[in-house]
Order: C-alpha cells, then structure tokens, then sequence
C-alpha cells in the first residue's frame, strides 16, 4: 500500500479530467473566433462588391461626364480601399485559423501527455499488488504485517500444492488396497 502514489495517481487523474474539459472549451471558443473572423471576412467581401458597383457608376458617369474629378477619384479610392480591406480580412482569418489548429494540437498533445502519465502510475499502483508465481497457499510470513518492504524483498513463502508430495508409513496389511489415485486425506498434528 502507497497512499502517496495513489494520490499521486488521484491528482493526475484530476489533473487530466481538467486539461479534456479545458480542451473542449478551447473547442468551442476556437470556433467562435474563427466564425468571427470569417464574418470579418464575409463583410469586407460585401464592401467589396459595394465599392465595385460604385466604381462601374463612377466610370459611367464619367464616360459622360456628369460626376467631378474628385467624386470618380474617391470612387477609385473606395475600390482600392475595399479590395485591400478584403485580402487582409480573408489573410487575417487563414492565419488565425492556422494558429487555432496549432493551439489546439498544443493542448491535445498535454493532454495526451497527462494521459499517459495517469496510465503510468496506474501501473505503478497495480505493481503495488502481490501475485505469487504459483497457485498455492502461505506457508511462511517473511515480514511483518504492514512493515515497509523494499522492491523484490520476499514476503512470504507459497507453498505450491500441485506439486506437493507426501511420503507416509502404512501398515503391510493394507498395501493391497493402495492404488496411485486413491484419494486420501492428510490431517497435520502440532506439537
């Protein structure tokens, strides 16, 4: 028994449940960034278009001159304005979901480390168990119950019954009803 490791091994798995919620949240919140910016994106695209159209009235009304120089003028500014607006605002959303994703395979990769940190001291916690090698029963305590042992100190002596023997003295008179599979029954005497 370790009450340490086990609670290590607690604290690891508590620790792991709030990096997979954590996780799920940065989910969540990724994609409502990332819908924020392709909104961005989707609004400079509408700007754009408004900005084109009024560019086409801009040039049709200069074919007959019926709009000032600086009005056509700002209406080639407002197109200029508009198309650059709109790269950046699509550039702008590629890489934000670019850093998104990394982020977001940042924390898979510390949970995934946590995970098996807590599959680790699992196996340490299990390793705390005994297991004889043999079916059997005790026949020797090597150590006091609940004495701190060091790692492959015997503890015990098993004493395997599949492989037990007996070698007993029987009268003659009863050889002749002795058989190899007879099954018998042994009572052990203290003295």
């Amino acid at each position: 028994d370790s009450p340490e490791l086990e609670n290590e091994l607690d604290q690891a798995r508590a620790s792991y449940e709030q990096q997979a919620v954590e996780l799920e949240r940065q989910r969540i919140e990724s994609r409502q960034q990332a819908l924020e910016k392709r909104k961005e994106a989707d609004l400079a695209n509408v700007r754009l278009v408004a900005a084109k159209r009024e560019k086409r009235r801009a040039d049709a009304a200069q074919e007959v001159a019926v709009i000032s120089v600086l009005d056509y003028e700002k209406a080639q500014d407002d197109l200029q304005n508009a198309e650059l607006a709109h790269r950046h605002a699509v550039a702008d959303a590629a890489l934000f979901d670019e850093r998104l994703a990394f982020e977001l395979r940042a924390s898979e990769l510390a949970l995934e480390r946590q995970r098996l940190r807590v599959e680790e001291l699992e196996r340490q916690v299990d390793g705390l168990g005994i297991r004889s090698p043999v079916g059997g029963i005790v026949g020797d305590l090597l150590v006091e119950q609940k004495a701190a042992v060091s790692r492959d100190t015997p503890v015990m002596a098993v004493v395997d019954l599949s492989q037990f023997e007996v070698e007993a003295l029987i009268p003659e008179s009863y050889a002749d009803d002795l058989a190899a599979t007879i099954v018998t029954e042994l009572l052990a005497r203290s003295e």
